[in-house]
């Protein structure tokens, strides 16, 4: 796995729609609540759990194999 797939991954997993509630708590805790919204909030989860897919899934660019002839 390259780097940019292995932060995909992170991405992934830390913005999971289902740990929205875990941000706000440790956001709270920490002493910096969120000002956003649940709907809001949860479109920024799905928006970084795709942005994360995307960097896992798509193929590297330039990745010096030879082409096929």
């Amino acid at each position: 796995m390259i780097l940019r797939q292995k932060a995909g991954v992170a991405l992934m997993i830390l913005f999971l729609p289902i740990n929205g509630p875990l941000w706000r708590m440790f956001m709270e805790w920490v002493g910096r609540p969120i000002p956003v919204g649940e709907i809001p909030f949860l479109g920024i989860s799905v928006l970084m759990f795709v942005t994360g897919t995307v960097m896992m899934a798509s193929p590297g660019f330039g990745s010096g194999s030879d082409p096929v002839e």
